[in-house]
């Protein structure tokens, strides 16, 4: 009794050691620490499904003009539309792209409002050889580049792709074309919208005539862990010893030679910088392609993933998660993911570490929003310029649920895109105020 007596404190104090050492290690090596804990565990790391690169390519607005000229942005709210309309124009064959030469600026919003007919839009621009890729098409003049794909209902021989910076129209020559899946396409239970093409600054934009009233949504949220990350990143199944230096807003995870992962985990978001990439520079297609390879590669969730910018003078493209036909704002301050690929070499990657899982019962109603011209007169009333009004888009508000951490409320709103920058309509009037 004496024996087990005079080595209990010894004991004690060699545990209260280890335990010491263990927790130092943790705090200093946190990475390594995640990382080991997850290789020990039963469960391994989900791995998100990816989506093919036609999917995340796809148009992401679509209006009508029936026979009387009247316009309709179109939704499903049941299916993806553009994948519906995807599938009946892959069966198209699209032979060749002869350019159209057109007087004004008039003249191309002819185009923009013709009768009878589909313009399917992207939020930024894309070349023919994305065209080909989605639409399954063998266009010649893959550097061609356009936003707007303009399907007339009344004339089954051609298509017409559109560029609103430079009013180009391209006309596609169109055999084996047959419209009988579309027209039943636009007989399906739609949400459909009164609008009007205009002008908007540099580009046209889909003017809703009258209020408009859009449903709120609520979601379970996921939030993957930094070790999913790191593994991905940093790790890449190598044996590399991954640091991690914890700051007061942040978490840097470091391979020790050109590689770092910031995470933000107040915010949600993280920053992935690569000092190592050996291609200099890229062509706008090489940054579409890569930009989606690098999406694959950090493993964000795709599903719902759709290509909404790019931006030439820093090589950067930006992807949205998409809700019922309406993009997410955000999500990050970059929307779901931005791939940066600078031309020293530097690869930036900001990317949002939630992703939307399931749809929740939610007591949110249903949200009324103004008119296009009624925003716009409200913002330039309240002292803004309209010339510095890029675009106006209704999108959904990003909004973490007061009840729960794992619940995020998505809102609708107009999204204004002024000097620069993406906020909704009523943070601007408020800053007036």
């Amino acid at each position: 009794m004496k024996i087990t007596k005079a080595f209990l404190p010894l004991g004690l104090a060699a545990a209260v050691a280890v335990s010491v050492v263990l927790s130092a290690m943790i705090w200093t090596n946190p990475a390594q620490y995640e990382r080991n804990r997850q290789r020990s565990s039963n469960t391994p790391t989900t791995e998100l499904s990816t989506r093919p690169q036609k999917d995340v390519y796809l148009p992401t607005q679509v209006v009508y003009s029936d026979a009387n000229g009247n316009q309709e942005l179109l939704n499903n709210r049941k299916v993806n539309l553009t994948t519906e309309l995807r599938e009946a124009l892959s069966k198209w064959q699209f032979s060749r792209v002869n350019r159209v030469r057109v007087a004004s600026k008039n003249a191309y919003m002819k185009y923009l409002t013709r009768k009878s007919s589909l313009l399917l839009s992207y939020a930024s621009p894309i070349n023919v050889k994305m065209f080909n890729t989605v639409f399954g098409g063998k266009l010649n003049s893959q550097a061609t580049q356009f936003s707007r794909i303009l399907v007339p209902l009344d004339d089954q021989d051609h298509i017409y792709l559109l560029d609103d910076k430079k009013q180009d129209v391209y006309q596609v020559t169109v055999k084996s074309a047959d419209a009988t899946a579309i027209r039943k396409i636009m007989k399906e239970n739609l949400f459909r919208i009164n609008v009007t093409m205009k002008w908007l600054s540099e580009s046209a934009t889909a003017y809703v005539k009258n209020g408009v009233t859009v449903p709120s949504y609520s979601y379970l949220v996921n939030q993957q862990s930094t070790d999913y990350f790191t593994t991905r990143l940093l790790n890449k199944g190598e044996s590399t010893n991954v640091s991690a230096k914890k700051n007061k807003d942040n978490t840097i995870y470091s391979d020790g030679a050109s590689r770092q992962l910031t995470v933000y985990n107040k915010q949600g978001t993280a920053l992935y910088e690569d000092y190592s990439a050996l291609q200099s520079s890229l062509s706008f297609s090489q940054a579409l392609k890569a930009s989606y390879t690098v999406v694959k590669t950090i493993g964000i969730p795709m599903e719902n993933l759709r290509y909404y910018g790019y931006s030439s003078s820093n090589s950067t493209v930006t992807y949205r998660s998409f809700v019922e036909g309406f993009p997410i704002f955000n999500q990050s301050n970059y929307g779901a993911a931005r791939i940066q690929m600078l031309s020293q070499g530097v690869r930036r990657y900001n990317f949002s570490l939630y992703s939307l899982q399931v749809p929740v019962p939610t007591d949110k109603k249903s949200v009324t929003l103004p008119g296009t011209q009624t925003v716009i007169d409200q913002l330039v009333a309240a002292g803004y310029s309209k010339s510095k009004i890029n675009s106006l888009q209704v999108g959904y508000q990003w909004l973490t649920s007061s009840s729960s951490d794992k619940v995020v409320n998505l809102t609708p709103t107009w999204y204004v895109h002024y000097n620069g920058s993406w906020k909704t309509y009523t943070q601007l009037l408020k800053q007036q105020q």
